[in-house]
């Protein structure tokens, strides 16, 4: 599956870049724009028709720019303002002859693959990777991604890339904290996994953790482990956790998370995606959370929190 990727913290780190998230829980928001019927047709996790990158070869920099924004008036209603542009850093680069650097949490190192020597024009080919906890991942992966290609024709910038087939969604950082989350639970020491569900795209370190705690701490049997789940057995029960159709685009990202064990199954759906003009014609029942100052939403999440979190606790009445 080729996905159309332009913004890389999609793919290993949270949107610091983005100065405003709008949090939504799917119970309770009862007009979402999520299966609006003006929204049915848009992917919203691969929509370019509000965000646009530009390269300032002054500054050696690849911005993220946009048509419009979604601007808070007061309370829960919002405006898509045409007038604002988002203008946020997406790389800073530097290149030589035929080699590209593209630095912001993380680092890539790219060759040319079309072009002419000397110029950013043409194709660039990721090589190396050095992802945001500082090492090295071999190969053309960059852990989550695989076959990044990127395109530059004199201020564009285009970026496609796809999840790798290789990437261990057991090690992940929001599947360990699922896992602490059961262990302690079993213990009688947890409330539920949390904040779990939205780090499920960033990576763990390179200490395998499910390994670690079922071999050097004895913490649970492992039945069967593949790259999207893990069964073991711990206290006489045995559970089964999987990741289901992960999905990575330009403007969002979005994964299932299930935990199953004596006959009962709980789902967490995550989705976080950029705001475009039917996301932002909302009127949110809950009141949202902004770290900004100029009123501007650039960023949702949408997940089923309390719900999953009820079921989970089900799970060990």
């Amino acid at each position: 599956m080729q996905l159309h990727r332009s913004i890389p913290c999609f793919a290993a780190i949270s949107i610091a870049a983005l100065a405003c998230t709008a949090c939504i829980d799917s119970e309770s928001a009862n007009a979402n724009p999520l299966s609006g019927p003006d929204n049915s047709s848009i992917d919203r996790l691969n929509d370019k028709s509000t965000y646009y990158y530009l390269i300032d070869t002054v500054q050696h920099q690849v911005r993220l720019h946009s048509t419009a924004q979604c601007k808070m008036i007061t309370g829960a209603k919002y405006e898509w303002d045409t007038s604002a542009d988002i203008n946020s850093l997406l790389y800073n680069y530097t290149f030589s002859g035929d080699t590209l650097y593209l630095k912001h949490y993380d680092e890539s190192v790219l060759v040319r693959t079309s072009g002419t020597p000397g110029s950013l024009d043409g194709t660039w080919k990721v090589v190396r990777y050095y992802n945001g906890l500082g090492y090295e991942v071999p190969g053309e992966s960059s852990g989550l991604t695989a076959n990044r290609l990127i395109t530059i024709s004199g201020d564009k910038f285009d970026e496609t890339s796809e999840i790798a087939s290789t990437f261990d969604w057991t090690n992940t950082m929001g599947f360990n904290m699922s896992l602490d989350a059961i262990i302690n639970t079993q213990d009688g020491m947890s409330n539920g996994p949390g904040e779990a569900s939205s780090n499920h795209f960033i990576e763990s370190g390179n200490t395998d953790n499910v390994a670690y705690m079922a071999t050097m701490l004895h913490e649970f049997t492992i039945i069967n482990r593949t790259t999207t789940s893990l069964e073991f057995a711990r206290k006489g029960r045995t559970f089964l956790m999987e990741i289901v159709n992960p999905r990575l685009g330009s403007t969002g990202k979005s994964v299932t998370y299930r935990i199953s064990t004596n006959g009962l199954t709980c789902s967490s759906t995550y989705e976080s995606f950029y705001i475009n003009e039917y996301a932002c014609d909302w009127n949110v029942p809950e009141p949202l959370a902004f770290s900004n100052s100029d009123g501007f939403i650039y960023n949702a999440e949408k997940i089923n929190r309390y719900d999953f979190d009820r079921c989970f606790q089900s799970l060990f009445k």
